[in-house]
């Protein structure tokens, strides 16, 4: 069962952390420099903050009893942190694609058209694409006045197509990111299935809602959301 915390439920010592920690990491030991505080008093709030799933811990290295920790945000965690240390933010980024098959460049601009038709303040659009797939885009950009896109991912096809591609790095990269400062919906609806996969395996992590562009009886664009769908563990590669 997920909790749902408020500000209130931290301490002063604890939000200060949570605020530390959105700009950057940190080793703890610089972490408790910087906070002015004792390491036992750091190391309590530290406990509480990783039992409640916020902060992580890696050791980079012990030297005797000594362990040197880097301190970092859960990224799963990071929506609710937000609302806890009052980040608050008022509009969306759309994590969507193009490809170049017949309309397919066209996909971000009916799901935004949707968005904006439900009153959703998409702000900064964010697609994945292939060479070919912002080549024909950027033959129709004029043509049918389509909108720009805030930042355009490029890789080839087959980057989309196995698991070990640089795409699958960046891609949670560019969702860490954008959680910072918006809201996220995650476009399910283009280039390969394993892109579609990576994306819902994503909005499982961080809670996010999906959404995929599709037709009505009336032959009419709809998007379906799928905010409750789940894929069971990570993908994987067939041995």
């Amino acid at each position: 069962m997920r909790l749902t915390l408020k500000n209130e439920d931290f301490s002063e010592r604890q939000i200060k952390i949570l605020n530390l920690l959105f700009e950057k990491e940190y080793q703890q030991k610089e972490l408790q420099e910087e906070l002015n505080t004792s390491a036992p008093n750091l190391y309590y709030h530290l406990n509480r903050l990783e039992e409640l799933n916020l902060i992580k811990k890696e050791t980079l290295f012990k030297v005797g009893n000594v362990k040197i920790n880097q301190i970092s945000l859960n990224p799963a965690a990071l929506q609710q942190i937000r609302k806890i240390i009052r980040k608050k933010v008022t509009h969306f980024t759309l994590i969507t694609g193009f490809g170049s098959l017949k309309t397919g460049y066209r996909v971000p601009d009916l799901v935004l058209k949707i968005l904006k038709k439900y009153k959703y303040l998409v702000k900064r659009i964010v697609c994945f694409t292939t060479p070919d797939g912002a080549e024909k885009r950027k033959e129709y950009i004029d043509k049918e006045d389509l909108m720009d896109i805030d930042e355009l991912i490029i890789y080839p096809y087959k980057e989309y197509r196995y698991i070990d591609s640089p795409f699958f790095s960046k891609i949670e990269q560019v969702i860490s990111e954008e959680m910072k400062v918006a809201d996220i919906i995650i476009d399910l609806t283009p280039l390969s299935k394993l892109f579609s996969l990576k994306l819902l395996e994503l909005a499982n992590k961080y809670l996010l809602p999906c959404v995929y562009l599709g037709l009505d009886e009336e032959e009419k664009d709809k998007l379906f959301w799928m905010a409750d769908m789940k894929i069971e563990g990570l993908i994987q590669n067939f041995n």
